[in-house]
């Protein structure tokens, strides 16, 4: 839960600011709260905000920008810093939400390895599946089962290059490789169909899974163009038609 505290404690461990400004920090957002009205803005405890678009509406509100000269613009540092804690603190509880996601994968693996390679996949369309609201953003489920068919469809090797072999997998003995959302979940919203099917799950091995999500466009943009010409076919016959620079566009956060 958001608060003062929480605030503070944001502020002493990622902030680059000295001791004394934490405590005037925090106890800013405390006082914009009780002057809002003054402003002519709703008015509410700003810990309870779940995005940032009102924090930048008080900036650009006339009246706080008296308050905020005559304080030195010491009001304006506050809530750009609370911009920043907001968005680490509701990035931080969706990604425990995705890692759970991850666990459940993990443990089905290990309680179904020998049914895994008698999967049947058929590459047709799927109504979307459920989601839940962390924060007010939707977390689609995944089924596992379509992630581990995916995977030992492809032989447990990397689809970008089988040659890309690092360790043994205590699950099922098999080389280890992940599962990945060609296009990825949170996009959704965007399609008419389940994007949580065999032909939008690829296997990789970790290194490109972490290059994948983590690496410059440049250097993950082979990736993505062998995966997305590989599975294009599939894709079409799932339900989902998507030319390759929407998929790029998912990728160059």
């Amino acid at each position: 839960m958001m608060n003062q505290d929480t605030f503070a404690e944001w502020l002493r461990t990622y902030a680059n600011i000295k001791p004394y400004s934490i405590g005037r920090y925090s106890k800013a957002i405390g006082t914009i709260s009780l002057e809002l009205r003054d402003y002519g803005l709703q008015s509410f405890n700003l810990f309870t905000l779940t995005d940032t678009a009102f924090i930048d509406a008080i900036l650009d509100n006339s009246e706080f920008k008296k308050k905020n000269e005559k304080g030195h613009r010491m009001y304006s540092v506050a809530l750009n810093h609370f911009k920043k804690y907001i968005e680490y603190y509701y990035a931080s509880e969706l990604q425990a939400e995705l890692f759970k996601e991850e666990q459940e994968f993990e443990k089905y693996l290990k309680g179904n390895s020998a049914d895994i390679s008698s999967v049947d996949i058929e590459d047709k369309p799927k109504n979307k599946s459920k989601h839940r609201l962390v924060n007010n953003k939707k977390v689609w489920r995944r089924n596992p089962k379509y992630a581990s068919g995916a995977i030992a469809d492809a032989n447990y090797l990397c689809e970008f290059d089988n040659q890309h072999k690092h360790f043994i997998s205590k699950f099922n003995g098999e080389n280890y490789v992940e599962a990945h959302h060609l296009i990825p979940m949170q996009y959704q919203d965007q399609f008419d169909k389940s994007l949580d099917i065999h032909a939008n799950i690829v296997s990789i091995c970790l290194v490109c899974h972490k290059k994948i999500h983590y690496g410059r466009f440049e250097d993950k943009k082979e990736i993505l163009d062998k995966l997305f010409n590989s599975r294009i076919q599939r894709l079409i016959k799932g339900g989902i038609d998507i030319e390759i620079s929407q998929l790029y566009s998912y990728y160059q956060d």
